[in-house]
Formats: C-alpha cells, structure tokens, sequence
C-alpha cells in the first residue's frame, strides 16, 4: 500500500483536503482552499504532494450507466474448480473481459468477486458460461446501489 502513513503530510489540513477531493474531484484549489482555510497556490502544492506520494492514485468521472443503456448489474462469486488455472492467468483472464468493471480476491467459499456491468441479461449468461469453463461461479443481480458512495475518513494522529 505504498509508503507508511506520515503524520506530518498527513495533517489536519491534509486530510480536510483528501476529504474535499472525494466529494468532487473537479473542485477548483480556490474552492478548496475556501473551505479549508487556505490559500489556492498552498492547496495545489500540497495536492502535487499528496499525488507524487501516492496517497492520490487518480480522478474519476462516474457514469449514469442506465443512460448508456447498462443496465443490467451483478455480482459474481468464481472459483476455478481445479488448479488448471494459475492466479496470474485468472487475473489476466478477468482482466480481459470488458464487462468486468471492478474484481476483488476474497477469503471464504470462492476466490475472486467480480462486478460486472453489461447491456443485456443474454450477454450476462454468456459471460457465466465463458467463467464455467474455468470453474464454479455463483451470481448475484445488483437491484439497487449506492449512487454515492461515501468518502474515507482520514486517519488522524
């Protein structure tokens, strides 16, 4: 997870900031220095900071995936059901489905979760299929999810 937390970077005014971004990561450093007492050049030099050390990996633009005619949503639970997969080549493979939005190793019963995103319920039974050929799968339809999803909280000192 990169490097250890540093209290000094990691400042109350640091944080304040990391909380910022979260809610709008487009927010100008005028806006942010507004809310958190500081001024836009001091909020862009410690945002550079924050990105060149890693705490900030990227900004994202979140889509209205109905809109784009996605609506069908699920999770899906998979485990291969013999070692004929090694677990670089079940990542590649994972990786290799653009329907696969998000993938998790997890403990318990299986071992990947999977997100998947995809116009259709007859391209979700197909993507089952392509999965079964490795293993066992066992699949979730999302009904309804978080629109906005809530921010870390920084740890303080």
């Amino acid at each position: 997870m990169g490097k250890p937390l540093n209290n000094k970077l990691l400042d109350s005014l640091n944080r304040n900031i990391l909380e910022e971004l979260q809610k709008d990561g487009r927010l100008p450093a005028v806006e942010i220095g507004r809310r958190v007492g500081l001024s836009a050049p001091a909020v862009a030099d410690r945002i550079q900071k924050l990105e060149d050390l890693g705490y900030i990996k990227g900004y994202r633009t979140v889509l209205d995936l109905d809109k784009l005619g996605l609506t069908i949503r699920a999770f899906i639970f998979f485990k291969t059901s013999t070692a004929q997969l090694k677990h670089h080549e079940i990542i590649r493979l994972v990786e290799s489905i653009p329907e696969i939005t998000e993938w998790y190793t997890v403990t318990g019963n299986y071992s990947i979760l999977l997100k998947i995103v995809t116009s259709s319920s007859e391209r979700l039974a197909a993507l089952i299929q392509q999965l079964e050929q490795y293993g066992e799968t066992n699949t979730s339809l999302i009904l309804e999810e978080n629109s906005d999803p809530k921010s870390v909280t920084c740890p303080a000192d």
